[in-house]
């Protein structure tokens, strides 16, 4: 009989406990000692921010706070193996969609929002299902770090060039490309974090305006759309810059700001403080489009979750409401550049004045913005897939039947499949 992973595991816990337990006996105050930790993307936005307040939050409650900072792909990775594993580390996470599977585990959080009145000041509909996350009819998600996927562009290259930059659709922006670079050889189209592979889906959801779940529930593309869209990609990256198939986020905000590339692609949050900075010589000549269609601009709605087996629900919630809330609003945009939920801070009329060149494109993608329907899974496949389509490993057709092949044996989580139906995803 073989020993496996799971019976060392339960040997150790054992262990573990009863050393806890000679522990707890032998030294009672550190017991009582109050400390929480939260799982956040590393990205230095979020985690920086979080690092921030966590002194002054230890200092008004006396709980360490130990923020866990992970990429993002392993930071999903780590919620879902902590939650499924009861290893129970963090009491507070932070994530999207992408965690439906672990939904059951959140702690509702209509009451706590009740009782402080946190819908008072947040724009308009953050808290639609879609946008904000629900289980069983109850909120478990808290928004904060508000983000709309954009397009922004070099003002004096794209007046060189003659190219008006209302592009209505993706065709538009793909036309565009080859007269920019007509005008300037050494200049390329645009620029994206096409090294980070989840990033790709950004171009494939705001081309497809098909759905994603077909009749009987299951997760399917509508295979014309979908390989109209992946013949699309397959074009727009062939106007990146040299070499430009592996960019970091930081290498495509560069090639933008020193005129590389006459559009940039990407989260604003991540590019914007960067391209305004003392000294970049692009500050004062770029602003931000309307995301092209037909489909729409993903919405980056980042959420905070309490987790179940938190022993201090109080606790977590009130460093949530730390975190999230309105008064750190306005210090975490300006310095980390976090896009705010609140609607004060886009009131605020010095900073209102500071951003007329990216700000208003930004609120009017949002309330077209949408969140994916896809589990972590599925959208894992997808972003790969397209990939593949995009650098020409495989064609568009191939790799949407693949994708559709892979999907129909992943399962729709019934949260994730009541939202598809209010947002229009489900085939009819």
């Amino acid at each position: 009989m073989k020993t496996t992973w799971f019976d060392v595991h339960r040997v150790s816990l054992g262990l573990s406990v009863a050393m806890l337990a000679i522990g707890a006996a032998a030294a009672p105050a550190i017991a009582q000692d109050k400390s929480l930790t939260f799982s956040v993307m590393a990205s230095g936005t979020y985690d920086k921010a979080a690092e921030a307040l966590a002194a002054d939050f230890q200092a008004k409650t006396g709980a360490k706070v130990t923020v866990a900072a992970f990429p993002w792909a392993i930071l999903r990775q780590n919620n879902i193996t902590d939650v499924v594993t009861g290893t129970n580390q963090y009491q507070v996470m932070s994530g999207g969609f992408y965690l439906a599977d672990i939904y059951q585990h959140f702690v509702p959080l209509d009451d706590y929002i009740k009782k402080d009145n946190m819908t008072n000041g947040l724009v308009q509909g953050l808290m639609d299902p879609g946008r904000s996350e629900y289980f069983n009819g109850k909120q478990i998600g808290f928004p904060y770090g508000t983000d709309v996927y954009g397009v922004m562009v070099n003002d004096d290259l794209l007046k060189q060039a003659g190219v008006d930059a209302n592009f209505k659709t993706w065709d538009d922006f793909l036309a565009a490309c080859s007269t920019i670079e007509s005008k300037d050889a050494g200049v390329a189209c645009f620029s994206h974090p096409t090294g980070s592979p989840e990033q790709i889906s950004a171009f494939f959801t705001g081309d497809y305006d098909g759905t994603y779940i077909d009749k009987n529930g299951h997760y399917a593309l509508n295979v014309d759309k979908a390989v109209a869209t992946g013949k699309l990609i397959a074009e727009l990256w062939k106007h990146l810059p040299k070499q430009g198939n592996a960019m970091s986020f930081d290498e495509a905000n560069a090639a933008f700001r020193d005129g590389k590339a006459a559009m940039l692609v990407t989260w604003p949050s991540f590019a914007n403080a960067f391209l305004d900075a003392d000294g970049s010589p692009i500050k004062g000549h770029w602003h931000q489009v309307s995301f092209p269609g037909p489909g729409f601009p993903q919405l980056s709605q980042w959420q905070l979750f309490m987790v179940d087996s938190a022993p201090d629900k109080d606790l977590a919630w009130d460093w949530m409401k730390t975190f999230a809330g309105p008064q750190a609003a306005k210090a975490n945009y300006e310095k980390f550049g976090i896009g705010s939920p609140w609607q004060a801070l886009y009131d605020d009329a010095d900073l209102k004045a500071k951003h007329q060149h990216d700000w208003p494109a930004k609120l009017a993608d949002l309330p077209r913005a949408q969140n994916l329907v896809l589990t972590g899974e599925a959208l894992d496949f997808l972003n790969n897939t397209l990939q593949d389509i995009a650098n020409g490993r495989t064609s568009p057709e191939d790799g949407v039947a693949a994708i559709n092949a892979a999907w129909a044996n992943f399962t729709v989580p019934q949260t994730l499949a009541d939202v598809a139906v209010k947002v229009g995803a489900v085939e009819k």
